[in-house]
């Protein structure tokens, strides 16, 4: 990402000493910022190499959701429950960034998922879901489905479900987490690249470049690495071996004319792999993706290729009326999604769930993130900070469940519209 794409916001000198120091200002950064100021740790502080946001955080598919696809596994039935109940929460903590959505799931002719697998699936969501549900599945009408999704050609689709999900502004809900942190007396440093960690007897010491090329050194009793994508990067760099081996799961989007949705459609693709994408409206636009692909290339240089546009456009194009045209793509942008590795298992069959890798120096702490999903990140986060707050010996409840605890939309920053948030990134 180049600098400047965001607008700068947060500029707290960085301390010499602090007790927590988080690395990387992504939705997990902020929210483990987030949940220790909650429990009253005012003595914590976040470094971003850019600004917040600016990363994968900001290049999700704006989905804060169960995860349907996941109930292929019945050991992820515990991380769709979870997500169904942090969607909820979230919806209620943040009303005006968090909403309900509709969801159309067309059932193709001779194709794809049959009937009755669909049908199980979305009763099982139901069930999971419990008393965070948005609304049961049922079965959409030719009319209501021609209303809400007017380019869908209903002649290949043997039936359509429709189902209930929830949406977001993925940078507008990182940067009001963090605005929510600042506020309750966390303080941020953007534009302080992470150099080196090493192990002193009192912790950790943090050494980050400032932007005018000058080195200073942070000391914390605990460091908090959620840099993703360069988690295991920075620790073999600074000699530290990585508990798990990470790999990066490449994910495209396209954004493209308002095609008329007016309800998400969930897609599986009718090609060999089978997989799941979605056509949604997104801030008057019409929004494709994603693609799944193990990424071994810098994670700076991360972009879109034509073969996924291709690839999106293709699949697509299986199910709408009018073909859509290499033209009508406006803007594309890719995240990384970094994955602990499970060894036997490939790319589509890793898992979701979140590891935390811990090593220890003197009285302190380094805890790695590896894994993690953008709708259950809260929960994570409190997570981390129960162990951090348990380790040391003051163990204090997370806050940010209680809405006192979260900033306003007033006082978070404002961001950037769309039409500008992607124009950095390259076609490759």
């Amino acid at each position: 990402m180049i600098a400047g794409t965001f607008l700068m916001t947060y500029s707290d000198e960085p301390p010499i000493r602090v007790r927590v120091l988080v690395l990387g200002g992504g939705i997990h950064g902020c929210g483990v910022l987030h949940d220790l100021v909650s429990r009253g740790w005012n003595d914590v502080h976040l470094v971003e190499k850019s600004t917040i946001g600016s990363g994968t955080s900001s290049k999700s598919t704006k989905l804060i959701h169960g995860g349907l696809r996941y109930l292929q596994r019945m050991s992820d039935f515990g991380l769709v429950t979870e997500g169904l109940s942090e969607r909820r929460l979230l919806m209620e903590l943040a009303p005006d960034l968090v909403k309900p959505m509709e969801f159309l799931f067309p059932v193709i002719k001779q194709a794809g998922m049959p009937r009755w697998m669909v049908k199980f699936g979305l009763s099982i969501y139901d069930k999971l879901a419990g008393r965070n549900r948005l609304g049961e599945h049922r079965v959409a009408s030719s009319d209501e489905v021609a209303f809400k999704a007017p380019q869908l050609d209903q002649d290949r689709c043997k039936i359509v479900y429709s189902f209930w999900d929830a949406q977001t502004d993925d940078l507008a809900l990182v940067q009001r987490v963090a605005a929510s942190a600042h506020k309750l007396g966390a303080t941020i440093s953007e534009h302080l690249e992470v150099v080196q960690v090493e192990a002193n007897p009192d912790g950790w010491t943090v050494v980050v470049r400032k932007p005018d090329g000058s080195m200073h050194a942070i000391s914390a009793l605990y460091v908090v690495n959620c840099l993703g994508p360069w988690a295991n990067l920075i620790l073999e760099k600074s000699g530290i071996p990585p508990n798990y081996r990470g790999m990066n799961n490449k994910g495209a989007h396209l954004l493209l004319p308002d095609i008329g949705l007016k309800s998400g459609l969930f897609l599986q693709s009718l090609k060999a792999d089978g997989r799941i994408f979605f056509m949604l409206p997104w801030l008057g636009s019409t929004l494709v993706g994603t693609t799944e692909d193990l990424y071994t290339a810098n994670p700076d240089l991360v972009g879109v290729d034509e073969r996924d546009i291709e690839y999106l456009l293709d699949n697509c194009n299986q199910f709408l009326l009018q073909p859509l045209q290499r033209r009508d793509v406006k803007q594309v942008f890719a995240g990384l999604r970094w994955l602990a590795v499970e060894e036997g298992r490939g790319l589509s069959d890793t898992s979701r769930h979140y590891v935390l890798g811990e090593r220890v120096s003197g009285r302190g702490l380094i805890i790695t993130l590896y894994g993690g999903k953008l709708t259950a990140y809260r929960d994570l986060a409190e997570s981390i900070g129960d162990r951090i707050s348990t380790h040391f010996g003051e163990f204090k409840a997370s806050g940010t469940a209680h809405r006192v605890n979260w900033a306003s939309a007033s006082e978070s920053p404002k961001v950037l519209p769309i039409d500008q948030r992607f124009a950095s990134v390259p076609v490759l």
